[in-house]
């Protein structure tokens, strides 16, 4: 019996398959935890388009990312961010922790709303779009209640400094231990391309500039180590190394 029931595990593990484009984008997320729980999936690259996918998009509006299990497909990157987390065991140990993780992915989300209010997806930055987004102290209300009047100034320190204030002093941003939370951290302030192509640094860096991510990094210690757990986590170091084998190029 127990030898049944761990080939079932590895059946239902290995029928997860991610589709998405050949890039990070939506779907490094749950790349990155299914490597953190040692979880085997396929990944899928629509290096070729999407026109001979049929039906299988549907569940996202005929668009990509997808996630299709042994229970069906999943559509938007939220869900399946919280599916797979859930599989993974990275959804918290409540529903309380859960709510808390899920707040994170939400911040992080109007983050990179007001990154992308002054620079456009696959748009280049400008010095003065940079200057703005890293150095802007217009926003500067870090603890208590929100300044609404200062709602479109709020820019990396704002989210930042407030964020500072929430996340562990352990390593973890929620309950002592490796979350989604994290995760969504290190794909915002620390995931860098390694390619052999010819994409510019603004496309394979964070927030375009790693290096004035870095130096923000080190005003905030505890979201410093939040992420630097999912960094020298073996399986993410393993993932990285494996990764620089498939189509990237975003």
């Amino acid at each position: 019996m127990p030898p049944r029931k761990k080939q079932k595990q590895a059946a239902d593990e290995a029928a997860i398959k991610l589709s998405y484009w050949p890039g990070r984008g939506l779907m490094e997320v749950p790349r990155f935890l299914l490597a953190i729980a040692g979880k085997e999936f396929e990944d899928f690259r629509a290096t070729s388009g999407v026109d001979d996918m049929g039906g299988a998009l549907d569940c996202n509006l005929g668009r990509l990312p997808v996630l299709n299990c042994a229970d069906g497909s999943i559509g938007q990157s939220a869900a399946i961010n919280y599916y797979v987390a859930s599989e993974c065991g990275l959804l918290g140990a409540s529903t309380f922790e859960a709510a808390q993780i899920l707040a994170f992915a939400e911040h992080i989300k109007e983050l990179k709303s007001a990154y992308g209010s002054l620079v456009p997806f696959g748009t280049e930055p400008s010095k003065e779009a940079i200057k703005t987004f890293f150095d802007s102290k217009e926003a500067s209300d870090y603890s208590g209640p929100a300044d609404r009047s200062q709602r479109s100034s709020r820019m990396l320190l704002w989210f930042m400094g407030r964020m500072e204030r929430l996340v562990g002093d352990d390593g973890y941003a929620v309950g002592g231990q490796m979350s989604l939370a994290d995760v969504l951290l290190y794909n915002a302030f620390a995931d860098t391309l390694v390619s052999d192509g010819d994409l510019p640094a603004y496309r394979k860096e964070p927030f375009s500039c790693l290096k004035k991510v870095d130096a923000a990094l080190k005003k905030h210690p505890k979201l410093k180590a939040c992420i630097a757990s999912v960094a020298n986590h073996p399986n993410v170091k393993e993932w990285l190394a494996k990764r620089t084998e498939r189509p990237y190029s975003f």
